[in-house]
Formats: C-alpha cells, structure tokens, sequence
C-alpha cells in the first residue's frame, strides 16, 4: 500500500477502524465500573497530507506506509488525573480486548535516553484478537495496526499546543530559527515548572480524596461495633488495621474518642488470646490465620501512635495487655510504647511542658499497684521521668533531623524526687534480683546529665545530689542486697568515683558543683567501706564474676583488667593456703554460696573453676569431702573437681570419684566435660561412658563423647566402630543434631585423615535434620568434603528435599546463603556440581531456582569459567529440559559479563523457544539489591551496555535479540523513571503539605 493507495482506498478504512477500537475501549471501561471514567476518547485516521509529510521527512515516499508507520489509526483515551491513567494502566482492557505488539509499545517519560523531551504518555500499537477478526462486522479490520495513547488532560493540552506551534511552521532556513528555540523552551519550562508539578498535584488531591472515602465508609459502618463483634482474628486485624490506616487519620477530633477507642482496642486483644487462630483461605493457597500477637502487636502500635490523645487511658490500657502477654517480643514493644510515653518530648514540651509526665505519676501512684505483672512497666515510666533530655524529630521529604535539648530542672525537680522515692520503695518490695536490677538500671538515670551538650551548672549540681542520695540508700541497706548486685554497685561506683573525683578542682568551682562532688565522692567510699566490711563479699568477688572492683582500682586509676586478673591469681594462691581438713566444712558453706550464683555469661566463673580445679590438686581429701557433701549447685563443677583429682596423681581418689559419680545419675555430661578438659587415658571407662548416655538418651553427654574422639583419635579413644558410630546411630535415631554445636575443631584432626565413608555417611545423615549449617558445621562438612566429596552434594539435595525446607511450621535453611569454607570444595569439580544439580531439578524442577540454583549460584559467585564451560557443555548435548534447568541456575546471576557464554549458547540452541528467549531475558536484567529512588534506572542503564556489545555478534540470532532486548530495556526505564518521579513528588508535596499546616497551625494560634 503506497501513499495514493492510501489516500483513494484505505483512509476511510482506517478512520472506521479507529472509531471501532474507540468505541470498544469506551464500553470495556464502562463495563468494568470501577475505573475511572475519562475525559475524551479520540479517534483519527492519519491524513493523506500529514503521512506525505512525515515520509518525506524520512525519505520513505515509495515505501509500503503499512510497514513503516505504526500510527495510521490512533485512538487516544484522555484521563483527568495520573492516578486515572495508572488504573486503567493496570487493569487488563487493552490486553482483553486487543493483541498488543509488545515490541512497538512506547513509554514517553523524559529521560537521558530520548534528550529529555517532556512529552508524556502510554502508547500501546494493537490489533484485533482473533475471536473478534473472524466477526463479519470486523473482518475489514483483521491485521490492521492501531496506536492507543494513554495520557492525562494537561499533557494533552500541552502536547496539542506544542505540536500546533512547533511542528508546524514550514521551511525555517534562514528566519525564525533562534525564536523558535526560544518558544521551545519555553514550553519545556511551563511543562516543569506548571504541568508536571500541577499532575503531581492533582494526583495527591485525588489520593486523599479516595482515603477520606474509604474513611468516611468505615465511619459510616461504626468500626468499632464490628471490631467488637469480630468472628476471627483475621477480621479483627483487618479491621484494626482500618481503623489505624483509614479511620483515625482523618478523624476531625481523635482526642475525644479515643479513651473509646482504647478500650475497643484493649477488648480485641483479650477476645483474640480467646480465639483459635484461623487459616486464610485463598484461590491459590492456604495462609496461616492472624495470631493473637500480631493482633497485640498492631494494637500497641496503634495505641503508640496516638499516645497524648489520652494519656491516662493510654498507660491503662498497654498495663492490661502488658500483664496478660506471654510473647517476650511483645511485651518489649509495650515496654517500649510506655517509655515513649513517659519520655520529655520536645514538641509536646513546647506545648505542655511536664504536664504527661505530672499525670503519669499522679495516675501512678494513686493506682498503688506495684505487683510483679505490672512492675516492669511502673519502673519504665519512673525511669524515663528521671531523664536529663528531652527528645524529638523533624522530617522532611528526603532526611529526619534528630533533636534533643536539657530539660530545666527546676521544672522537673518535684518529678524526679517522686520518681526516685518510688523506686527506692520498688527496691525494697521486689522478691528477687531480677527485679531489683531492673530499679537499679532506673536509678541510675537519674546519675547522669545531658549526653548531647554540656550540662548546664544547675542540673549538673542536682545530678550530683541526687546520685549522692542513691548511693547512701544503697549502704543504708547493704545487708540485704546480694553478692551478685554489690558487685554491680560498687561497679558502678568506682567509675561514678573517678567521674567525681575530676570535679574536685578547678572544674568543679568552675562549675559551682565543688561542694556537691565532694559530698558525692564521700558516699561512694562509705558505700566501698560499708559493702567490703563483709569478707565473704571481698572473697566472693575473688572467685566469681567479671565486675569486682580490687582495693588497688581505688587508688589506682591504672590498674586495669590485665593487673586486676593478676591479683584474683595471687588471692587464689593465697586462699589455697587456707585449706585444709579443719576448714573444710567452711569452704564447703562458701563455696556453695559461690555456686549458687545464677548467670548465663561464660565469664561469671573462671576464677571459680580454677580455684576448684587447683584446690582438688593440692588437697584430694578436701575435694573428696566436698563432692561427698556439696548441694547440686556446688556438683555442677564436677569436671573441676575431677581434673584437678586426675592432675593430684592420688589414681585412688580419682577413680573412687569418677565410678562413684558415673554410677548416680545425672552426671553423665560432666564426666564427659571432664573427658574434654583432661583427656584421660582410659578407653574402656569412655566406652562405659557413652552407654550409660545412650541408655539415658543423655544426647549432650553423646555428642561430647563424640567429639572427644573426633578431637583427639587415635590417642586415649575406642575404635570407631566402638565410640563414633554407636554415637552418630543414636543421635540419628533420635533425630537430634545439636552435637554440630559444640563442634568447635579449629583445625582438620587425625580423625578425619583415616575415617572410613560409613563414618562419613553417618556425620552428614545426622546432620540432615539440622534447621541450619551453622559455621561448625560447615568446617566439619569441609573436611568430609576432602575424601567424600560426591557425598556432601547427595546430602545436600537430601537437605533441599527435605519435608520442612520452604515450611511454615519450622525454619529450615537447607543450606546457608553463601558458603564459606565449604566452597572451596564444592566448586572442584564443576561437572560433578551440574550433574548433582540437575538431578535435583528432576526431582522438583518448580522451586529449583530459589534452592538449588542458588546453591550452584553461590558456590560458582561470579560464574567463573569452568562453570560456565560445564554448563555450556549441557547445554550443546542436552534437551530443551536442560536449557530449563540450565535457566533456573542463571537466574541467580545478576546478568554479568562471565554469563553470556552460557546466555548465547542458549539461544543458539534453541532460538525459536519462547519460554528460553524469556529466561534469557529475566537473566540479563536481573538486578539484584539496588538502592536510592532511581536505583532501578541506573540498574537498566549498566544492564543495556552490558547487552550493547551483542548488536556487532556476527550471528543474527544473537544481534537481533539484543536489539529487541534493548527496546525493551528502554521502555522499562521509561516507565521506571517514571514510576520514582511520581514517588518523589508525592512524598515531597506529603511533607510541603505538613509545612502548610504547621504554618497554619502557628498563624492561627
């Protein structure tokens, strides 16, 4: 078809057709009911004049016009708002209704790409779908092309405007020229400056109109009502989570209904803990229902949010849902919401000043409820109000500014002399440590002044009478405050001692604080004084725990961590000279109370251990007395005892002990402990050992003794057959594969030199049911690597196809996310890992490329060349089936130079496989992590000069996908950019907003 044609037969044919494609966008939209209605359709054929025009311009006058202009019918849908063009973008009409050409269709966004031209808009060229060609009304239109353009009304505007001016004054050569460039940018600058700003705008308006629908819905229906009434927490965390989205955002007077609210809230977390959780049912799957912590969590969040709209209520509520919580997850973020509560916040201090804080402790203290379920939240508030700042943020629409400023003591001084006297109430009624800690952490806010800035002198003088107080109420009493919490105490002192002490001179008077400083510093050394006139607590500090301060660290600033371990040595020499028969029952007492001492931190009893271990060395009787006499917290350092028994050389002692203790139960895994320390030589009594702790299922005790022998084969060790294996059948048996926890082996040991592949099939099926491969077990899985490397890959398909890996109910990791020591044996032999690989894709090809193609993907980072070389040696001999599995790998690469051996051969063995062009594809723009707003743009930037090298490959195949490639690539940074310019604009216009009201909110009063 040539231009006359064109002109004489075909013009009215196309007119009709884009009438047609109008008028069937119009009733699929009408039809759909919930997009937008737009503002106009248009529908033009082009004209005879304007195509000779633009052919000329390209010199294509003789061309067929069918080919080479995709625009001869065009239907253009004209929206009033962004938001309108992106819903009837997302919805499916287009591709309902019509076979889109992909490859043609155009996203016009002002880009580097295209110079920044300011047009925009979504052009998609189509045609009839078959179903409506074979229709006789539309038999003329089969295999016609038609443009659709999508764009709002102000870009219409401005796209008709500009067109009519710039593009069509004719002949230019020699006049106007320099005017017209001026009148171009001009419209550039009224697109910048006016249109897109004013887009955005309109955008933002619509938004917050459709909210305060949705909200105004949800008024109307009394949320609250339903909340109340709520079948299942599925419906109860929806509707708590309307309630916080769309509801109370746009409440005209939150701070009226809210103590409603609040008590609404608080009920639907009691009925939720009351409720059996229900699974969500979809079309594609089923989901595990909302929990009662989740529905506690979004509760707390919402009370959080809107905390001063009614205090008191507030602090009530989170106290009931903090005292009938169970998840410690949970009660943190409560801990948390009353400690925002209570904090000096500098916006509501502009406002109010204390005045939160003043009805906290008057609420607190006229509830008198200081039980062990609310404590922790009392002790919270008490704790935030003895705070020397008061806090806040700003943001903005690209930063948040951190404030924080000291609050004047004078106005908080009733406040803290409440807080400090109910805390010191609090410490004398708590039943235990725990509690008593947690006063102690609460009191010490009140030591310290502003951290941000230098403390004014007044605050600073208050500081120091105040921590003078607390300090004489701890001597005061000292009796009743234990050996583990002295320790802290006097601690804390010491440091609190060398801070004071600097003001006791020039910086003090400076200060005006000499007095205070002085009379602070006297306190801390009565409390020293008062504390270590107790000489079990001088020697209790000797033995057990990391904080005892030594006499010296009084005096001498210096006498740091290397010199105080250094005196506890020489005080343990000193106390080693003390025991003997006659004191033994006194020893037994103190350290009994030494044992007693509950901690979880491994640096609590070294001291302790060693001064066990040198005290059963030096006096064997003493220690036999004292393993014949001690209470269980004293037999938990039975290895203590029985390596310094075996280091005594009294053989006699020892042995008597070690049969005594292996014969009563529950001392298996110390012996074994004792196993580790000493490594006594004595096969038959190991052996004994084990299975005694295989008839007990006592599994630490077994893996101990497994890991004896793994440390320290051949010496001192039965056969394997008579030590490991037992052990590893046991612990398989019982599914348990704890022991790879305690498996610290630094370096390769004798043992796996000369196992045997039982004993190596034996280590990786045990560790099959282990949730993850922790460090440890990856340097065991190394070293079984080294001989029985096609063992490990089976037993990692065995871990990818195990029943829990992708499971809800338990976290399995079925292998790290990246290997570290293990990766240098697997990646050996790259054939080997392709065969394994792909014959786990037989087994379960659907989640092979999230299991195992990240598997092969992490131990070949990078694709390195013999990786690749085996994969393209698949790929040549293989079926359409290993280009699959092949695929499935490269989705894990990120597109890389080092992939496009792989990529290529791909499609040249199979260039006509849609399913293996689109995989090839995803593999080149895969782009991993980005960051920043156009994070995504930069991302499609590198991907297309990646793929630009392709277009000058000598194959057609190769070439010519890479051009395709990159017109798509072109259109997705279009739509991405997009996408984060609108983002952008948004959120600043969201904060400008916030600026407008803050500055309406300060003119008005």
């Amino acid at each position: 078809m040539n231009l006359q044609d064109y002109e004489r037969f075909y013009f009215a044919v196309y007119q009709a057709f884009a009438d047609t494609v109008a008028h069937l966008l119009e009733r699929s939209i009408a039809a759909a009911g919930d997009l937008p209605k737009p503002q106009s359709i248009q529908a033009r054929a082009k004209t005879p004049e304007s195509l000779h025009k633009r052919m000329q311009e390209t010199g294509n006058l003789d061309a067929d016009v069918a080919v080479v202009r995709r625009d001869l019918a065009g239907v253009r849908i004209i929206f009033y708002t962004n938001n309108d063009v992106d819903r009837f973008l997302n919805s499916s009409i287009v591709f309902d209704n019509f076979d889109v050409d992909r490859d043609a269709t155009k996203i016009h966004h002002p880009v580097e790409e295209n110079g920044q031209v300011r047009y925009q808009a979504v052009h998609y060229t189509v045609s009839l779908n078959e179903a409506r060609a074979v229709l006789p009304e539309y038999r003329d239109f089969a295999g016609l092309r038609c443009e659709i353009q999508i764009q709002t009304i102000l870009i219409h505007a401005w796209a008709e405007t500009s067109h009519d001016i710039i593009y069509k004054i004719d002949d230019r050569e020699g006049f106007g020229n320099e005017a017209l460039d001026q009148i171009r940018k001009r419209f550039d600058r009224i697109m910048d400056r006016y249109l897109m700003p004013a887009g955005y705008e309109f955008q933002r308006v619509q938004q917050d109109y459709e909210r305060l629908v949705a909200g105004k819905q949800l008024f109307d229906q009394n949320l609250l009502e339903s909340l109340k009434a709520a079948a299942d927490n599925n419906e109860r965390f929806d509707l708590v989570s309307s309630l916080s989205d769309d509801l109370l955002p746009l409440y005209d007077d939150v701070p009226s209904v809210f103590p409603e609210v609040v008590e609404v809230l608080v009920g639907a977390v009691e009925a939720a803990r009351a409720t059996t959780t229900k699974p969500i049912e979809t079309p594609f799957s089923t989901f595990d229902g909302h929990a009662a912590e989740e529905i506690a969590e979004k509760v707390v969040e919402v009370i959080d949010r809107y905390r001063y709209t009614a205090v008191e209520e507030v602090y009530l509520a989170l106290q009931r849902i903090f005292v009938g919580e169970a998840e410690e997850r949970i009660r943190t973020k409560i801990l948390d919401a009353v400690g925002h509560l209570a904090q000096y916040n500098l916006q509501v201090w502009e406002q109010v000043g204390p005045d939160v804080q003043r009805r906290l402790a008057k609420l607190i203290k006229r509830q008198k409820d200081c039980s062990t379920e609310t404590r922790p939240l009392i002790v919270e508030t008490w704790k935030e109000l003895l705070d020397a700042e008061a806090t806040g943020t700003e943001w903005s629409a690209d930063a948040v500014s951190w404030q924080a400023g000291e609050v004047p003591v004078a106005t908080v001084y009733e406040l803290r002399q409440t807080a400090m006297t109910a805390l010191f109430e609090l410490f004398e009624t708590a039943v235990d440590d725990r509690e008593r800690r947690l006063v102690f952490h609460a009191l010490d806010n009140a030591t310290r002044t502003a951290s941000r800035s230098g403390p004014s002198g007044d605050f600073l003088r208050q500081v120091l009478i105040d921590h003078a107080a607390i300090i004489s109420f701890y001597t005061s009493r000292a009796e009743q405050i234990s050996y583990e919490l002295r320790e802290t105490i006097e601690h804390n002192a010491l440091y609190a001692y060398y801070r004071t002490t600097e003001l006791l001179g020039t910086k003090g008077a400076a200060m005006g604080c000499l007095h205070q400083a002085s009379q602070l510093a006297e306190a801390i050394l009565a409390l020293r004084d008062r504390f270590n006139t107790d000489q079990t607590f001088v020697r209790y500090k000797i033995l057990v725990g990391f904080e005892g301060v030594m006499p010296q660290q009084w005096e001498d600033r210096g006498f740091d961590h290397a010199k105080v371990d250094a005196y506890r040595d020489s005080q343990i020499e000193a106390f080693l000279d003390e025991v003997d028969d006659l004191s033994r029952s006194t020893w037994l007492e103190f350290l009994e109370r030494c044992a007693a001492t509950r901690s979880d931190d491994m640096a609590t009893f070294p001291k302790l251990g060693q001064f066990i271990v040198k005290l059963s060395e030096n006096q064997p009787s003493v220690a036999k007395f004292l393993l014949a006499n001690g209470n269980d917290d004293l037999l938990r350092f039975l290895p203590g005892f029985l390596n310094g028994l075996i280091k005594s050389g009294d053989h006699a002692a020892y042995k008597q002990s070690l049969d005594e203790f292996l014969a009563r139960p529950g001392h298996l895994l110390s012996i074994a402990v004792h196993w580790r320390g000493s490594s006594p030589n004595d096969p038959e009594t190991l052996k004994v050992l084990l299975n005694r702790a295989i008839e007990d299922d006592d599994r630490h005790a077994i893996a101990e003794c497994l890991l004896f022998a793994m440390r320290n084969y051949p010496e001192n060790v039965p056969s394997n057959d008579e030590l490991v294996r037992p052990a590893l059948r046991h612990l398989i048996a019982v599914k348990d594969a704890r022991w790879i926890n305690l498996a610290w082996l630094p370096e390769k040991t004798p043992f796996f030199e000369t196992f045997e592949a039982i004993d190596a099939s034996l280590i990786l099926e045990s560790l099959v049911e282990f949730p993850e491969i922790p460090w440890n077990g990856e340097r065991i899985l190394s070293f079984v690597a080294e001989p029985y490397l096609e063992l490990v890959w089976d037993f990692l398909g065995r871990r990818l196809q195990h029943p829990s890996e992708g499971g809800d109910d338990v976290r399995y990791e079925a292998v790290p996310h990246r290997f570290q020591l293990l990766a240098a044996s697997l990646s050996s032999d790259a054939r080997l890992a392709v065969a394994k690989a792909r014959g786990w894709f037989e087994e379960d090809s659907s989640l092979f490329g999230y299991r195992g193609g990240r598997v092969l993907a992490s131990i070949f980072s990078g694709c390195p060349p013999e990786f690749a070389a085996a994969l393209v040696a698949l790929i040549d001999a293989g079926t359409v089936k290993d280009a699959k599995f092949i695929l499935s790998v490269m989705q894990n690469y990120h597109g890389e130079t080092s992939t496009h051996s792989v990529l290529k051969a791909l499609l040249l063995k199979l260039p006509d496989d849609e399913g293996v062009r689109a995989g090839v594809s995803r593999s080149l723009e895969n782009t991993g992590v980005v960051h920043g707003e156009f994070g995504f743009v930069e991302s499609l930037r590198m991907k297309k000069a990646l793929i630009e090298p392709w277009l000058e490959d000598g194959d057609v195949r190769i070439s010519g996908f890479a051009r395709r490639q990159i017109a798509d690539i072109d259109r997705r940074i279009q739509s991405e950019k997009r996408r984060a310019d609108a983002q952008s604009a948004l959120r600043k216009l969201e904060f400008d907003n916030l600026d407008d009201d803050a500055d309406g909110n300060r003119e008005g009063g």
